[in-house]
């Protein structure tokens, strides 16, 4: 008996139906989709099957069924959006795999936040935001500079991007772009704007400055120094 019961524990673990749940999504999925990883959700016989989207899909055991939006957890007299956990988690974990290389970095000297922020040197509201980078710091935020040129990966304010993550002082030549003045043209082969690019993309970032917490969750658009620290310490 106790024999039998091990044969059917390994032959109907979880692991065992990964096989048939990555051929059925498959399937009905771009030829070009692959399975990142497929992983027990909370609730029992229900896979989350990552493909390259951040949001998974959920997909039963058998692979017959699945579905693709929000799932909440009822918590007494109010629920919880365990889908937006899971994106933030899958956000957080592209975020810090940015090299501190790649960032421009304005640290604060009493850190109480780190933030990633996704800007354009051509962008109002993220000049806005610049001008106030000292009040921030000030504030106890830490601004981490991601590239995200709004027109995309080619002419001018793509060049001005790669022109800053290429100097050998990018703090200096960010704010002096930030302050409308011009700057030196630079190339260098190894500048990251385009990988930074697709990664806002990736993350979902439609406009600048996007703003990530440290959690992964996203706060779009301007926000001024007072507010963005009170939500941070929410």
């Amino acid at each position: 008996m106790n024999k039998y019961v091990l044969i059917s524990t390994f032959f109907f673990s979880p692991f065992s139906f990964s096989n048939i749940i990555e051929e059925k999504v498959l399937a009905v999925l771009p030829p070009e989709s692959k399975i990142e990883s497929i992983e027990e959700s909370v609730i029992d016989g229900l896979y989350k099957v990552y493909f390259g989207d951040l949001q998974p899909l959920y997909v039963s055991k058998n692979g017959n069924y699945f579905i693709y939006g929000d799932l909440y957890q009822i918590e007494q007299d109010s629920v919880k959006n365990l889908s937006t956990l899971d994106l933030d988690k899958r956000r957080k974990t592209l975020l810090d795999a940015i090299p501190d290389k790649d960032l421009i970095q304005f640290t604060s000297d009493n850190e109480k936040h780190n933030i990633f922020v996704f800007t354009d040197v051509d962008c109002g509201y993220c000049r806005k935001f610049h001008s106030q980078i000292s009040d921030y710091n000030e504030l106890g935020i830490s601004v981490n500079y991601v590239a995200f040129p709004r027109s995309g990966i080619d002419g001018e304010t793509y060049q001005k991007m790669v022109s800053v993550w290429c100097s050998s002082d990018k703090k200096k030549l960010l704010s002096t772009l930030k302050d409308d003045k011009e700057i030196e043209s630079l190339f260098c082969t190894n500048q990251p704007i385009t990988e930074q690019y697709n990664l806002g993309k990736t993350l979902g970032v439609t406009g600048t400055p996007a703003i990530f917490t440290s959690n992964g969750s996203q706060i779009k658009g301007y926000i001024p120094p007072l507010e963005l620290a009170q939500r941070l310490s929410e």
